[in-house]
């Protein structure tokens, strides 16, 4: 590459540095070409419209950050630079004529945005964000027999796919299987049921085994559209939102089922007496293990590729844009030195709203920069079966 190819490359990569170095994983960085990508399909997601000049936005940046990583994977966050040419046809169709301007999107592209007015702390930020999400999922209620119950359940909505956790203890319906239902709401019902103290729910369907060590676990059982109570599939994986996902959307396509990873071995596992049955139930532990990091592993890499598109699509962009810039002679412009990150302080709080939410900062010309507020961590529970 020549170097003055190299030193207008610098130039345009340094703003998105100091751009990107205001939001960390998991935050996604759009553009309006990746914006429209990743929110095609339907899911709760929060976008901040910034500026690298706005005081307020660097402030916001390690409580957005915090609040995406105590939902991720299950809401994404991600955040638009309206100050590059390129997204500002996109924030000027979301209505954005401050920084930051926060927006939920119930149903990602498919739908309206509403504006977020709250305190700009991660437990509210999060808290917004749980609310994007509606109800879907049928709570089913034990009062006498159990398999009426069940069968009312299988009667409802018998053109789809039937989903039914089953879970020991919790009367609550878990965030993730919200997340989960509101994802796949066209495709599959969603049902909950907590079981009995005696395991009622397990033992009419024929999968409740005393001799289990671990017979309080979570369920999950589906029956295609139109099956019988007795005709249902177990999901034998790790009780993750992206494993649970990859399974679903194979499970409603007719694909073939992603292999089992962990088999729910700590579930599944039975009592042994005898030496032999010891070292069998050993060697079949450490192939669980091995089979349980593989899918951990795989994880990771789709996170990554999902990561790099949004990246190679922003790069190339900008290498486009600086190959014209030469072809045209145009001086390089001195980049401006990098404004420093703004960390987050690890200390423990209660999330607090207040009615005075802060006021987004107008586009003035001339920007100085703010210092940041204190930052304070939530307790946000997100994926939990």
């Amino acid at each position: 590459m020549k170097a003055g190819t190299q030193a207008i490359l610098v130039a345009a990569l340094l703003p998105l540095s100091v751009y990107a170095g205001m939001y960390g994983q998991p935050v996604l960085h759009l553009d309006s070409k990746t914006f429209k990508s990743v929110m095609a399909t339907e899911h709760a997601a929060i976008v901040a419209f910034v500026a690298p000049w706005c005081g307020h936005c660097k402030a916001l940046g390690p409580e957005y950050t915090a609040a995406a990583q105590s939902l991720s994977p299950l809401i994404p966050f991600y955040a638009v630079d309206c100050d590059d040419q390129i997204n500002r046809g996109l924030c000027a169709q979301h209505g954005v004529k401050g920084f930051p301007t926060i927006k939920g999107f119930p149903k990602a592209g498919k739908g309206g945005s509403r504006d977020y007015t709250g305190e700009r702390k991660r437990g509210p930020l999060a808290e917004y964000s749980k609310g994007l999400v509606p109800d879907r999922v049928k709570k089913l209620r034990i009062q006498g027999a159990v398999q009426p119950v069940i069968q009312k359940f299988l009667e409802e909505e018998q053109y789809m796919p039937r989903l039914l956790l089953i879970h020991p203890s919790t009367p609550s319906i878990p965030f993730m299987w919200k997340v989960l239902a509101h994802r796949l709401s066209s495709r599959i019902h969603f049902g909950f049921i907590r079981d009995t103290s005696s395991h009622d729910v397990l033992a009419s369907l024929g999968i409740y085994d005393p001799a289990d060590s671990t017979k309080d676990g979570v369920r999950v059982v589906a029956w295609k559209e139109g099956a019988e109570r007795s005709e249902f599939i177990e999901y034998d994986g790790i009780l993750k939102f992206n494993s649970l996902l990859e399974w679903l959307q194979s499970f409603v396509s007719g694909s073939p089922l992603p292999t089992p990873d962990l088999q729910q071995s700590q579930k599944r596992k039975h009592t042994k007496t005898d030496a032999s049955s010891s070292r069998a139930g050993n060697a079949g532990e450490d192939a669980a293990s091995v089979r349980k990091a593989k899918l951990e592993e795989a994880e990771r890499r789709d996170k990554a590729r999902r990561e790099k598109v949004v990246t190679d699509t922003i790069l190339h962009d900008q290498v486009e844009a600086s190959a014209e810039q030469e072809k045209q002679a145009s001086p390089v412009e001195e980049a401006p030195d990098a404004l420093p990150e703004q960390s987050a302080e690890e200390e423990q709080a209660q999330a607090l709203r207040h009615d005075d939410a802060p006021k987004p900062d107008p586009i003035p010309e001339d920007v100085p920069v703010q210092e940041g507020e204190e930052s304070k961590s939530s307790g946000v529970v997100h994926e939990e079966l």
